[in-house]
């Protein structure tokens, strides 16, 4: 804005042009953007370039308290080196790396027959089952009903305090 200003454009054009309010402007030209501890930042970039892939933050903060008695806060070395552009490369995979527990396919998988067609034909043609926790009188109960797709009925069910392998094998039982 200064130099479209030097040309001669009025500041009240430009301020309207650009979104800017006038206090905003004259706040800015009060307070020209200072880089952060200057003294500190040839300390902190050969910190930084003693390791192969850099360091963090903390251990660029821990070195300069050390090594030049600095009064620095953690958070002001990380502004510090984001304005120098320099980041430490260990820990960066991707530009958001979460926690995730997916490993992969684990274990066997199944064709997907059913292929979200719960309709069937004819009875005992297709059966489905689920297991289904209820609060009950301050404990859980699990039930694991099967159900017939074509009547919609269910043909045969297993209710215990725990959805274990035991359960399954009860409620299979009874379905034959």
């Amino acid at each position: 804005m200064r130099a479209l200003r030097a040309e001669g454009h009025s500041l009240r054009h430009l301020l309207e042009c650009s979104g800017l309010r006038r206090s905003t402007y004259y706040y800015a030209l009060a307070h020209p953007r200072r880089p952060t501890r200057p003294e500190l930042r040839d300390a902190a970039a050969e910190i930084f370039s003693r390791t192969a892939n850099g360091c963090g933050h903390r251990q660029i903060a821990m070195c300069l308290r050390a090594e030049l008695g600095a009064v620095v806060a953690d958070k002001t070395v990380l502004k510090m080196m984001r304005e120098m552009g320099i980041r430490c490369g260990i820990r960066r995979r991707g530009s958001r790396r979460r926690y995730s527990s997916y490993r992969g396919l684990v274990g066997s998988t199944f064709e997907n027959v059913i292929a979200r067609d719960f309709g069937a034909e004819g009875p005992w043609q297709k059966l489905g089952t689920d297991v289904t926790e209820f609060k009950v009188a301050g404990a859980k109960a699990y039930w694991a009903p099967v159900l017939d797709f074509c009547t919609k009925e269910i043909v045969a069910s297993d209710i215990s305090t725990s959805p274990d392998l035991a359960q399954q094998h009860r409620m299979l039982l009874a379905l034959l």
